[in-house]
């Protein structure tokens, strides 16, 4: 499986070590048991990243941060049908949510905190995470071999050993107040996966053989789907992870988030 486009996995990093710092106020309080770093700490802020999911698995309500188990991923439609003729369909996963995140991740590292408001920052990271999975209701309509597929019912997606390298972009903003805040400007991050699985319920009315040997083929060609079902995941954690992330960074000044040298 080749490295894809933008990433479900990327924000919760960065989310784990800037959720540690608190709204801009007199009290100045961290939600324990995150702490601040010193800007060139890179073993400290790989350590609250790896805390935060640990810790915040149902979010922290009172700053907007939704939770990681499950994370809601809204709904995605994928056409796939460019990479093998004996796969041609139109699927919409609904109601889609990924689970095991924040249970799985494992943060190998995380670079790019600088105090230099000049230019825009650019954070890097890479995780892995050894078993997600993706559960949605599904709608589909297309043909396997000769063999037409028109059902609805519940599917999972199991993503093997994700390993993934991620990259945000945001730009330092000088407000009103004297403060400085980041706005996202980009985000992106390339994804390895070993492997994967398809499981779908009531595939031809939940006919034993059809539904099993359907599968079956499915996982069988399991790296041709993923070009065309990976990247839609990608984009719909992308957007997520996006909105919770400035939403988090919107009232946090940037010359707060570190502890004093």
């Amino acid at each position: 499986m080749q490295f894809t486009g933008v990433s479900m996995f990327s924000a919760w990093i960065v989310i784990g070590v800037l959720c540690s710092i608190v709204p801009y106020s007199a009290s100045d309080v961290f939600p324990p048991p995150l702490k601040r770093c010193k800007v060139a700490d890179e073993s400290c802020f790989v350590a609250q990243a790896q805390a935060f999911f640990g810790a915040f698995q149902r979010g922290i309500p009172e700053r907007q941060v939704n939770g990681l188990e499950p994370i809601d991923l809204g709904s995605m439609r994928v056409e796939s049908g460019g990479h093998s003729e004996s796969l041609q369909f139109k699927l919409v996963m609904s109601n889609a949510k990924l689970y095991n995140l924040a249970k799985s991740a494992v943060v190998k590292s995380l670079k790019g905190f600088t105090k230099d408001l000049s230019k825009p920052l650019k954070l890097t990271m890479v995780m892995d995470a050894p078993e997600l999975e993706v559960r949605a209701k599904y709608d589909v309509d297309g043909k396997l071999l000769i063999l037409p597929i028109v059902s609805k019912g519940d599917v999972t997606i199991r993503l093997d050993h994700v390993q993934t390298k991620s990259r945000i972009m945001a730009e330092p903003v000088k407000r009103d107040d004297g403060h400085t805040y980041l706005n996202i400007t980009d985000y992106k991050t390339i994804t390895k996966i070993k492997g994967g699985h398809f499981d779908m319920t009531n595939l031809f009315n939940d006919n034993v053989e059809l539904r099993e040997s359907t599968l079956k083929v499915l996982n069988q060609e399991w790296n041709t789907l993923a070009v065309d079902v990976q990247p839609k995941i990608n984009e719909a954690c992308s957007k997520a992870f996006r909105s919770i992330l400035q939403n988090l960074w919107k009232n946090i000044p940037y010359d707060e988030f570190f502890e004093a040298e």
